[in-house]
């Protein structure tokens, strides 16, 4: 398996023609670090520091951070999903910077209306996210339609676990979920 830094100017020519402000990272370093302890605090252990170092990419505002050891392939499945959050913190930045709008989307994805069982903007982030990335690859042909199924209960079951910090109830999550799926597909075969 090939790092995917070693591509990193290409993914990074790709990522800003969806996004000119987009800015590809390593996530590695004390400010990950610091964020996977106080991630594994709030889910009571259940989210492991090193899952969230190694296994989850994190956007920021216009920064995607990726773990250094995911291959080129690794990226270029999660960069649609990860760029439309890009798109939301810009939205919540009235259309400037997407670092403008970071403070509204960070109060929306972590605090609202409560961290655990009914954070719904941080399941309806996560969720337009995917959509955007189901639209892409069914267009692309890099995905079928069971394979948008598939992923949506892929989904569904991690969203609402310890590695969102439980957001919503599993039946919740699935319902919207396969709803969505069967939306993209049907508009996008």
């Amino acid at each position: 398996m090939i790092n995917w830094t070693v591509d990193k100017e290409r993914l990074q020519q790709e990522a800003q023609k969806i996004d000119s402000s987009i800015k590809l990272i390593t996530k590695d370093g004390l400010f990950w670090k610091m964020i996977a302890w106080v991630l594994f605090i709030f889910s009571f252990g259940h989210f492991k520091q090193e899952t969230f170092l190694k296994v989850f990419a994190t956007t920021l505002g216009n920064y995607q951070a990726y773990p250094k050891e995911w291959s080129i392939e690794s990226v270029e499945s999660v960069m649609i999903h990860e760029s439309r959050h890009t798109y939301q913190a810009r939205l919540c930045g009235f259309g400037t910077h997407p670092l403008a709008g970071l403070p509204i989307m960070a109060l929306l994805y972590i605090f609202l209306p409560f961290p655990i069982l009914i954070a719904f903007p941080r399941f309806f982030l996560e969720l337009d996210a995917e959509k955007a990335a189901w639209r892409y690859g069914l267009k692309k042909g890099t995905m079928s339609p069971n394979d948008v199924r598939l992923d949506a209960q892929r989904l569904a079951n991690l969203l609402s676990s310890s590695a969102y910090l439980w957001p919503v109830w599993n039946s919740f999550a699935k319902k919207y979920y396969m709803a969505a799926a069967e939306e993209i597909i049907k508009a996008n075969i």
